[in-house]
This record gives C-alpha cells, sequence and structure tokens, in this order.
C-alpha cells in the first residue's frame, strides 16, 4: 500500500511545482492573487535576494505559505480523501503507472481536477456511512428558526457528529469534535433546508464564530450567510478575532466569522465587528 505521504507527493506537491514553474516563465519575482479581481494583490515572492543569504530559503517558504493561504480547503478535501481511501484500500490505489504512481492521480493535471476527484471519491462513501446512522430525538435540538422554511440544529451527540461530517464532507465526525459536546461554552450547530438536509455547519466557542463553512468546507453562498446573519444577531456572536485574549500573530479561523458577520449593519455589531485586515504580505 503507497503511505499517504507519497499520495501527496504525487498529486498536491507536483501540482504545486508546476503552478510555480508557470508562475516564475510570467514573472519570478510577483504574483497576483488568484481571482477574478479587477486589481488583484501582488505578492513578491522571489526570496529578497538583497537581504543576503537565506534567499532561496525565503523564497520558497513564501511561496508555501502563500499557496497554502489560497488553497488550504482545497488540499485538506484532497487530504481527506487519501487518509479513506489507505483506510478502506480502494482499488485505484493499486493501478500504478511505470513510475509506481497511482494513474487517476498522475492524470490530474491541475488542482481543480484533483479536488473533482477526492470529491467523487468521498461523496460515495459518505452517503453510504450516512444511511447507516440513525438520529433519536435527543441527538440533536432546535434552537432557531432562519426564516423561509430553514431552521439551526444543535449537534448534541457522537452520532449527530458522525453524520453531519459524512453528509457535509468535513472533518467534524472524525472524533476530534467529540470531546467538545459536554462543554456548555461550545456550540455545534448545522443550517438545515425546509427538508432538513445540511446546508452549513457553524463552530461557536463562547460567543464566538471560530468555523462556519458549507460543504467540503467551502465557504458558504450569499444565501446562506443571509440566512445566519440574524441568528448571529439574535445571540450576540461575535468575530474570533475580538476574543480578549486573541493575539495579533494568532492564525486562526477569523475569515469563517467574519463571512456572515460584514454583512450585519454597523449600528447591530457587538463590540466593533468589522474586518480586520491581515497583516500586509505584499512587499
Amino acid at each position: 500500500m503507497i503511505p499517504i505521504r507519497s499520495l501527496v507527493e504525487c498529486s498536491l506537491v507536483r501540482l504545486f511545482w508546476e503552478d510555480w514553474k508557470r508562475s516564475d516563465a510570467r514573472d519570478p519575482k510577483w504574483i497576483a492573487a488568484p481571482g477574478d479581481h479587477e486589481e488583484p494583490e501582488l505578492h513578491r515572492v522571489d526570496g529578497w535576494p538583497e537581504y543576503g543569504d537565506g534567499t532561496v530559503e525565503r523564497k520558497w517558504s513564501r511561496r508555501a505559505r502563500l499557496w497554502m493561504s489560497w488553497f488550504s480547503i482545497d488540499a485538506w478535501h484532497v487530504c481527506d480523501w487519501f487518509i479513506n481511501a489507505v483506510s478502506d484500500g480502494e482499488p485505484w490505489l493499486w493501478n500504478l503507472d511505470d513510475a509506481g504512481y497511482p494513474e487517476k492521480l498522475m492524470k490530474c493535471g491541475n488542482l481543480q481536477r484533483l479536488v473533482n476527484e477526492a470529491t467523487k471519491g468521498l461523496r460515495q462513501r459518505n452517503a453510504d456511512l450516512a444511511r447507516q446512522i440513525v438520529l433519536g430525538p435527543t441527538d440533536e435540538h432546535f434552537i432557531h428558526d432562519l426564516g423561509a422554511g430553514h431552521t439551526l440544529v444543535q449537534l448534541c451527540s457522537r452520532a449527530a457528529l458522525r453524520k453531519e461530517g459524512a453528509l457535509m464532507h468535513h472533518c467534524i465526525g472524525q472524533g476530534g469534535y467529540e470531546d467538545l459536546l459536554d462543554d456548555p461554552e461550545v456550540l455545534l450547530l448545522s443550517v438545515r433546508d425546509p427538508e432538513g438536509s445540511p446546508l452549513a455547519t457553524l463552530d461557536i466557542r463562547s460567543g464566538y464564530i471560530r468555523q462556519f463553512c458549507a460543504i467540503a468546507n467551502a465557504e458558504p453562498s450569499a444565501a446562506i450567510k443571509d440566512l445566519v446573519v440574524g441568528a448571529a444577531d439574535a445571540f450576540g456572536w461575535q468575530d474570533w478575532r475580538d476574543r480578549p485574549d486573541f493575539r495579533a500573530d494568532e492564525q486562526d479561523y477569523g475569515h469563517e466569522a467574519l463571512v456572515i458577520l460584514r454583512d450585519l449593519p454597523p449600528l447591530r455589531r457587538r463590540g466593533g465587528l468589522g474586518f480586520i485586515p491581515p497583516a500586509n504580505t505584499s512587499s
């Protein structure tokens, strides 16, 4: 069986290098942030050779941080697929090319194709798992009417977490959150459509929004954000980075909270819940 590290190397790491080779062919000193922007933010990526020794280390450390800041959700989604594929002994792991790498991965010429393969691979597995989990009346608890037939429910049991994780293709059901179920300061919540299917998951700690994600850890749609804004206002949830013990250099989950808090009218933002810009990384 191929170790997970080798799967990462022949897929994510390979695509990382190919992305930077193409970028260097265009401009080895500067790169624009990806996305459809009229004036994209520019980042310097040549390692600042004028600073002397350590140029190569600075260059690739910078590039790795930028790449993960842009594509971390996709990268973790792919890694989740690898972990489950190895655990289940998926047949594609044994279909290797002449170099000994899985052909399914080597055919992926860009990150989006790799993500699509991961999504397909996880979809059937998670659907089968979700069907096997039958919830009782105490596994979930209604906490708020979001309007238009949508509701917000609290996930109260390990079974509820596993089912949410299976349907939403993220890690809440993989055991790491189970110890939080008995913590009164933690709310693990699910946004449900009129049929009761999950649309997004929230992690609230002591009244601060730590995470807010849609399927496969994607950013929720504008419609889902609009539904949750009222609940955030009603319960007084605040930006994770407004915590009293927050440090300016702390790398955490602030932007997931901002996707709904930024939509609150200014006078309803508790404690000044405006956008806190990240440190300038364009120089």
